[in-house]
């Protein structure tokens, strides 16, 4: 889990040449509630990340994989992890349209407590099933549309596809489609019927107009579509600008 000043998302780690990265959604850094996602300004922040039970306080230097890439790339000022799990070099070769994939977060700033036998506790993510519904089209290249029930504070998560050893991270949680459901109200109760002589002619009407409008009122609801971007646009701005001390320098 990641807080920032504006809310609290979920951050996600990987080695790139030796050196230790944290990946986010950029918005959870700016705040902005949707697209166009602009660009991070700042080089550096401090950003509070959660450590087993323990909030830290951590200065990350910045970087920004493009104007509008809802990722943000976070290279800190010391290492945070002294012993991770080697694992691939994230990829989204590989992933099929219509294959299985999953994501994890912190919904709601929220996970779930485990402690192991060596008596460490930490808070876990959430893992949650979706299906890889469409690569690219309206959100161009590096763009995944993905079948699955998001929740606020999953933003910055890793996707990932098949399991264990061979299990990857391809893409970065950026958000969901809303749509708009009809609100079902309870209709009002009538007013005593007045003399027609009492009733204005330009109010004559008026209460059958405002059981249409109250008929058309909607809420925007989570429609099922989840929007992430590719992990070689971190990777990308990684290897154009790596920072950040350097795992087991000498």
């Amino acid at each position: 889990m990641v807080e920032s000043a504006y809310s609290r998302g979920t951050v996600f780690s990987l080695d790139v040449d030796n050196r230790e990265y944290w990946i986010t959604a950029k918005h959870v850094l700016t705040g902005a509630k949707h697209p166009p996602y602009g660009s991070i300004k700042k080089k550096s922040e401090q950003l509070r990340i959660l450590q087993g039970q323990q909030w830290l306080m951590v200065e990350f230097s910045l970087l920004d994989p493009g104007e509008d890439i809802d990722i943000a790339v976070l290279a800190p000022s010391r290492l945070l992890l002294s012993n991770p799990i080697p694992s691939l070099i994230p990829s989204s070769n590989g992933v099929t349209l219509g294959g299985d994939c999953q994501f994890l977060g912190y919904p709601y700033g929220d996970g779930w407590p485990i402690t192991f036998n060596t008596g460490t506790a930490v808070w876990f993510p959430y893992v949650k099933r979706c299906g890889v519904s469409a690569m690219g089209g309206k959100g161009g290249k590096g763009f995944w549309t993905l079948d699955g029930i998001n929740n606020a504070g999953f933003s910055g998560g890793p996707v990932t596809y098949l399991t264990g050893s061979q299990q990857q991270v391809f893409a970065v949680v950026s958000g969901y489609r809303t749509e708009a459901v009809d609100v079902i109200t309870s209709p009002l109760p009538k007013p005593p019927a007045a003399p027609p002589a009492l009733i204005p002619p330009q109010h004559k009407g008026s209460q059958a107009k405002g059981a249409a409008a109250r008929a058309k009122q909607t809420v925007n609801v989570n429609s099922g579509f989840i929007f992430a971007y590719d992990i070689q646009y971190a990777i990308d701005a990684i290897r154009k600008n790596p920072v950040g001390p350097l795992r087991n320098a000498k």
